[in-house]
């Protein structure tokens, strides 16, 4: 379980930077951190969050490397993706991008309103992928 709340932290960070980022409108930016995103919501069990930054990041730039395969779960087992992602995992740690947010004032989002873990801060289990959907504007109900 601990290993799957890093990766649902690291969700919630890049999530969170990736909407500042695509807030102002730096899209190379935001697609890294979307790609990012979608790798960490992934390995948390995320798929629709993950999913969720495909799309955005293919709205606006259908010939990514994202969209060569069907699904982000894909993407993770392809070689050329696994270089990408190793590049951007290099460039942006997930301590920098908690980092990031503390600088940038924007408070962890793991901090927001709703369930919490007992005494930890952290979101309850479940609430992680909601709160992502909310963050990159890709609210629809989990189910």
């Amino acid at each position: 379980m601990g290993r799957m709340r890093n990766h649902e932290q690291a969700m919630l960070a890049y999530a969170e930077l990736a909407r500042v980022s695509i807030d102002k409108r730096q899209r190379a930016g935001s697609d890294r951190l979307l790609v990012l995103t979608a790798a960490a919501a992934c390995r948390a069990g995320w798929p629709r969050v993950a999913e969720c930054c495909r799309r955005l990041v293919l709205e606006h730039n259908p010939r990514h490397l994202i969209g060569r395969q069907p699904s982000v779960a894909d993407c993770l087992r392809d070689a050329a993706f696994q270089a990408l992602l190793k590049q951007l995992e290099r460039l942006c740690p997930y301590e920098r991008a908690e980092h990031l947010l503390t600088a940038a004032g924007t408070g962890h989002p793991t901090a927001a309103t709703g369930p919490q873990a007992a005494g930890t801060g952290r979101p309850a289990a479940g609430d992680a992928g909601r709160q992502a959907l909310a963050i990159l504007g890709c609210g629809e109900p989990l189910e």
